[in-house]
């Protein structure tokens, strides 16, 4: 009974048995799986730097793109320039002083570059003939105020002697028409005194010309500026309406440098793009260096036909004592432009645009590393 079962028992274990060359080893040897790990962790950290390294490369690239391209967070408003225009320095203000009289000049008291202030004598002519002019009218003054003064003297007697008539006649002592003719009389000297007042009155304002007259003999500056010109000279004879070569008009030109302002001519085609208040950058061709700013203070209301072009004037806004007048400019006109998006927004752009090519690596990583893990605790 005891042997069967032993017997039983042996043959079951063989038949349990697993015959290895029946049945192909797919296990790698430890070596071989090891290996095969190794080979997978590294093919995995390649992958997660260049991901990584993608990333980081795109994020800098976009970071460089927004900073260049973008303001900070706070909107703001940049220039640049739309049309460019060429033209001229010119003074608003100018002036060549002369004077209302004929004469010859006897005194110059100025050269050119020459800073002068409002009211300085800048020459003085022959006033001869001026203070004779003058003295005669005084002299008329004088007779016709004595003139007028014996008139008032005789109306005023003419008063007193018709007053008396009147209270004599009342009496019955004068007759009605001694009254009438004392009356008349006094009248008549009443007329004369007020004529010889008017024309007293005329005497002084022939002196008040001849005054002004001998004034004008002296050349003072009309307003503080610089001398740009000398016109006349000591000997020469200064009209103000001069007809022949010999005679001038003019003793000085007087610019006022605070006035000075640039004028362009610009295409008909653009003038459209210029508006008033609108800035500009105005360079001197003397000074291709110097930039000053300024800005459109009028557009002239008319076109030049043969040039096709209109004029606009640009006020300075910083002065400079290089700046002359008759100076070749070039002037930029500058128009506000809207700031680029902000940065929040471009950065929220770029993850969006980024995110998209990201995934997908990002899947492959997370999936072998996944399968790596897996191979692993197999082992």
């Amino acid at each position: 009974m005891t042997t069967p079962s032993k017997t039983t028992s042996g043959d079951l274990l063989q038949e349990l048995h697993i015959e290895r060359a029946a049945q192909p080893d797919v296990t790698p040897p430890r070596s071989g799986r090891r290996s095969v790990s190794v080979g997978l962790a590294v093919a995995v950290g390649a992958s997660l730097c260049l991901g990584l390294w993608g990333r980081t490369s795109t994020d800098a690239e976009a970071d460089a793109a927004v900073a260049t391209s973008a303001v900070p967070a706070a909107p703001t408003t940049t220039t640049g320039p739309t049309l460019d225009a060429s033209g001229y320095v010119v003074a608003r203000r100018t002036a060549t002083v002369s004077s209302q009289l004929t004469g010859v000049v006897t005194d110059v008291l100025f050269e050119e570059g020459d800073h002068v202030e409002q009211g300085q004598v800048l020459a003085r002519l022959d006033a001869r003939s001026a203070m004779a002019g003058l003295e005669s009218a005084q002299r008329q003054v004088a007779a016709a105020g004595q003139l007028a003064r014996q008139h008032e003297i005789q109306f005023s007697q003419a008063l007193r002697d018709s007053q008396r008539a009147l209270e004599l006649s009342e009496s019955g002592l004068v007759s009605r028409q001694d009254v009438e003719q004392a009356s008349a009389k006094a009248n008549e000297l009443q007329a004369q005194m007020l004529s010889q007042r008017r024309n007293a009155q005329a005497a002084r304002a022939l002196a008040d010309v001849a005054q002004v007259n001998l004034d004008h003999a002296v050349i003072r500056a009309p307003f503080a500026g610089v001398i740009t010109s000398k016109a006349a000279q000591v000997g020469e004879i200064i009209s103000p309406g001069a007809s022949s070569g010999y005679t001038r008009t003019g003793v000085a030109t007087i610019v006022d440098m605070n006035s000075l302002e640039v004028e362009v001519d610009v295409g008909e085609a653009y003038i459209g793009r210029v508006r008033i208040g609108m800035a500009a950058d105005v360079r001197l061709n003397a000074y291709p260096e110097l930039s000053l700013p300024g800005k459109v203070i009028a557009i002239i209301p008319t076109a030049d036909r043969g040039k096709a072009t209109v004029k606009a004037r640009i006020g300075l806004q910083r002065k400079d004592p290089r700046i002359l007048p008759d100076m070749g400019t070039r002037v930029s006109f500058l128009v506000a432009a809207s700031s680029a998006p902000d940065i929040p927004n471009a950065r929220r752009q770029r993850d969006g645009n980024s995110a998209e090519p990201l995934a997908h690596p990002s899947s492959h990583v997370t999936g072998a590393t996944s399968t790596s893990m897996t191979s692993q605790e197999q082992q």
